[in-house]
Order: C-alpha cells, then structure tokens, then sequence
C-alpha cells in the first residue's frame, strides 16, 4: 500500500471506529498494549477477506403467527332493514299487521341457507301448504332471509322472488315467537311485507311459497 494512504486509513478507521464497540474489555486493552499484533491482525484479516460480503444467521423471525379473528355476523334488525328508508331497498309502506307484529324484532346467526321457491298449483290455506313442506319445523323461516332475497332484486329486479303481483309466502316467528304468514309483494314501484295470521286466507294458485324443505 502507498504509505500516502495510511492516514486516509486511520481517519476512516477513526470514523467508525464504534465498530471496534463488540469487543471485550480484555480484548480492547490487549489492543491498546500491543497495537503491532492488533494492526498485524488487522493486515491479515484484510487480505484475507473475500469479496462477498459476510453472511450473518439471523437469530430472531421477522414474522410471528397471528391468530384469525373471528368476525361474528351481525344481529339482524327488523328496524334498520325492513323499516329504514336508507336500507337500499326500494319500499312502499308495509301492512299494519306487519308493522305490529315484526317491528323491533331481532333475529341471531341466521346461516346462509337456501330458500326453495314452491308454485301452488290450486287454492289452499296455510295448514295444507305447511303439511305438504314436511310441518311447522321445515316451513318456517326467517326475517333474514326475506331480506337477502329482496336485497338481491332490491330494485324489483327478475329473480327469485316474483315482481308480477303475485305473492311470495313465508312463514316466520313474529317478535311474541307466534307463527305467522309474511307475503311479500313488489307493488307500485317498491317492495311491501304484510302479515296475517295462519288459515286466514286461502291462496291463489301462482302465489309462490318458500320454505328449507327440498
């Protein structure tokens, strides 16, 4: 090396010479009383370096598991959905009956199951259409799964539900948990619920009936 670099060397050394901070005490005074050896080694170590720069085995992860959280569905409310005018679905005034009746009613967990549609092919009344679908327990549904439907032809869309002024029939516990008949119509340019009891009406054949009975 040109002896002119030397003092280039040292002041670079000076410059980062915390990087002498890792060694020991024990280490750094043997330097200090023996600076020969230590700029012998330090000669050494130099030319016998590579050009690669040294690989180093990270001790630590950068990554750790986090567990999943598990979102629980919200409650569905009667209120913020059949009853609001900013739901995003297109509504007319519901029936009195309905109004009473669902009002305020809150529904837990429904799951996302599917809703078969069943044509009536004659007249008939609640008690026959519930024992053809297998009973209470298969016939009845839920306020939540009306409101899917009618979110998906929010607009009175073609789809599942009829647009036609015919009824689409459920049968679901009202706020008290009695059994009632929900019709749903898409009338005058909005969707509109209306309750009655069971057996108070015998319905037309082409109103169409829903229920988890395939």
């Amino acid at each position: 090396m040109a002896a002119k670099q030397t003092p280039m060397l040292l002041g670079r050394f000076i410059e980062h010479q915390h990087h002498f901070n890792p060694l020991s005490t024990e280490d750094a005074q043997w330097a200090i009383q023996n600076p020969k050896d230590a700029a012998a080694l330090c000669v050494t170590a130099i030319k016998s370096r590579t050009n690669e720069a040294p690989k180093t085995e990270r001790t630590y992860k950068v990554l750790r598991p986090v567990a999943p959280k598990i979102l629980e569905p919200p409650p569905f409310k009667a209120d913020d959905t059949f009853f609001s005018k900013s739901s995003g679905v297109k509504m007319v005034p519901h029936g009195s009956n309905f109004t009473a009746w669902f009002a305020g009613k809150v529904e837990e967990d429904v799951s996302e199951g599917k809703l078969c549609p069943f044509a009536l092919t004659e007249r008939a009344y609640d008690n026959e259409i519930i024992a053809d679908l297998g009973g209470e327990e298969k016939a009845e549904t839920t306020l939540t799964e009306i409101w899917r439907l009618m979110q998906r032809q929010a607009n009175g869309e073609e789809g599942v539900l009829l647009t036609n002024g015919w009824a689409n029939i459920f049968y679901v516990r009202d706020v008290n948990m009695v059994l009632r008949t929900v019709r749903v119509y898409w009338l005058g340019g909005g969707w509109s619920a209306y309750a009655i009891a069971l057996v108070a009406f015998r319905w037309y054949d082409g109103d169409q009936v829903f229920s988890r009975n395939s």
